[in-house]
């Protein structure tokens, strides 16, 4: 499992689904990762979350055909993440795909996680963690701690929880209660699925380490995300759940 067969099946034959793309100033990204992906999913399904970009980001998204939406002012990978999110679950999509902006996940795969959600998973995550060694070191020991301690609050084993290429029926998203607005989402988010009893599946994509600029503050992050961690069940006992329910 993991090897791209290039087979595509027909649109028709699929479960509505839409790709989600949240991106800061990839403008110069967006013409050909919107070109790869568009080989596997209509334009009409693509949604580009421009994050508050300083560059053409959403201008080089809508020439390339996909369906744009700005926030203003830079709010954070999760909560272009909740944005794309609510519109998914508005036009009916009965799964999502997410994908990075920076070109480290192949798109040619989409069709692989489509087929693992029609088969009976409710979430497929991509899994980087089978070949580290294009991954910066930093980056190795940020993502397996951070796994582990997702792993612990989810009860059972995760294999990455920091990978952005996703495949998520929209049940789960219905149903999460997501209070994250930064990078911590996408392990709030398993986390939550794990607990709802959804079959979560890994599929093993390539480590792309393609020197783009990172947008992951190594201090700043980390805090968030130890925060994250010794918050998530207070938030839940004691908190709203209005700033999470989509």
């Amino acid at each position: 499992m993991g090897k791209y067969d290039g087979y595509v099946p027909d649109k028709g034959d699929m479960m509505k689904y839409c790709v989600i793309i949240p991106a800061l100033n990839a403008g110069k990204r967006m013409p050909i990762l919107i070109e790869r992906v568009a080989r596997t999913t209509a334009l009409e399904d693509i949604f580009v979350i421009d994050d508050g970009s300083r560059d053409n980001t959403a201008e080089a998204a809508r020439e390339s055909g996909a369906n744009v939406i700005v926030h203003k002012s830079n709010m954070g990978k999760g909560a272009a993440l909740k944005t794309a999110f609510k519109t998914a679950v508005e036009a009916k999509y009965s799964a999502i795909i997410t994908i990075d902006a920076d070109l480290q996940h192949p798109p040619e795969f989409i069709p692989n996680l489509i087929s693992t959600l029609e088969n009976g998973a409710d979430m497929v995550v991509g899994n980087r963690m089978r070949n580290l060694s294009t991954m910066p070191i930093e980056r190795r020991i940020s993502n397996f701690l951070s796994t582990l301690a997702t792993s612990i609050l989810a009860g059972r084993k995760l294999l990455d929880s920091q990978c952005g290429f996703r495949a998520i029926k929209t049940w789960i998203l219905k149903k999460a209660v997501l209070y994250c607005s930064k990078y911590q989402l996408e392990s709030e988010l398993l986390i939550e699925a794990a607990r709802m009893g959804a079959k979560i599946e890994f599929f093993d994509i390539p480590t792309i380490y393609n020197g783009n600029k990172s947008y992951f503050n190594p201090v700043f992050d980390t805090a968030r995300f130890l925060t994250f961690l010794v918050t998530y069940h207070p938030r839940r006992w004691f908190g709203s759940k209005r700033n999470g329910e989509l």
